[in-house]
């Protein structure tokens, strides 16, 4: 298969954005090179170090890039122009150029430039893992092995991370679960490592999502007789069908803040009392909405956090 890396020059800040608009588009994928993330980083080992280079710690400008692939054919050309118009909606101060440039990428190399970027990372408990990394677990690591290659989630965006430390609180043992939007089904496949009972997978990605998320099951020796996958839309009558009237203790949902906000008002349909929601993929200036929205639909909030200007709500059925 051929494939086209675009990519979008934008600054610190609008990384954040665009990387939410792509979501949008259904582009769950997408790299980020930003220099300040380099001097977040120093900034953060420095102190166990003898000496640092001074040059190294500051960052000459604060223009970021947002790289993603598309398929090299129409599907992909669509993709493309959506994310043009939503950029061109989306123009703000502080954003940069927003000029957005296509390349052709060839396969084999593409697949092993992933491999460069995806290492183990610890979020709490839980360590996410690429396939081909060997990793010795500790004694109490919930070991999440993935396929970065086939997957549009890979736990390394900060609205992945924040779910997964949200469901170390909320997640327990005999548990039923709803993954809204699951994509890559790593939420899904995490729920069941915690303890969940059953976890129902739904995106309304017919086929992508759906192997994706049969892959990272399999890759962690998930029984498929605790996991269901449908492709559905649940904000319709149609995709209510799916649910067959069936009420879940925790509802994820690490989509965008439009989508959550209309979730919130309907979800409390599908959870038991004292049901939870987990809810992610908010950037600070939808927050309020998607607050209101958590009022609107009867749930009140339990537990909040932020990771980068990305905020990650829980509410509970009141």
């Amino acid at each position: 298969m051929e494939w086209t890396k675009a990519t979008i020059q934008t600054t610190t800040f609008g990384a954040e954005v665009v990387t939410g608009l792509l979501m949008a588009a259904g582009i769950t994928s997408a790299e980020i090179i930003d220099p300040c993330d380099r001097v977040r980083h120093l900034e953060g080992i420095s102190p166990t170090w003898d000496y640092v280079d001074e040059s190294l710690m500051k960052a000459e400008t604060d223009d970021a890039l947002v790289v993603f692939y598309v398929t090299k054919d129409d599907d992909g050309d669509l993709l493309v122009e959506d994310v043009k118009t939503r950029l061109n909606i989306a123009e703000m101060d502080g954003m940069g150029k927003l000029t957005l440039s296509l390349e052709s990428a060839d396969e084999e190399n593409w697949a092993n430039e992933w491999k460069k970027h995806f290492k183990p990372l610890r979020i709490g408990k839980v360590v996410v893992v690429p396939e081909w990394e060997n990793y010795p677990p500790a004694s109490d690591d919930v070991v999440l092995r993935i396929d970065p290659g086939a997957a549009f989630g890979t736990g390394q965006h900060q609205t992945t991370q924040l779910c997964i430390m949200a469901m170390q609180e909320f997640v327990r043992p005999g548990d039923l679960m709803l993954d809204v939007g699951c994509g890559s089904g790593i939420l899904s496949v995490l729920g069941l490592l915690l303890g969940a009972e059953f976890v129902l997978a739904c995106d309304i990605d017919p086929a992508g999502a759906m192997a994706a998320t049969k892959r990272n099951a399999t890759l962690n020796r998930i029984d498929m007789n605790r996991m269901a996958i449908k492709s559905g839309d649940i904000l319709n009558e149609l995709g209510h069908e799916l649910l067959q009237g069936e009420k879940h203790d925790v509802v994820v949902a690490n989509i965008v803040a439009d989508v959550v906000s209309e979730l919130a008002l309907i979800v409390p349909d599908f959870l038991k009392p004292e049901g939870i929601f987990i809810a992610s993929g908010i950037i600070s200036e939808r927050l309020d909405d998607v607050l209101s929205a958590f009022s609107g639909g009867g749930l009140s909030v339990v537990w909040q956090t932020e990771l980068e200007d990305w905020h990650c709500v829980v509410g509970k059925v009141l």
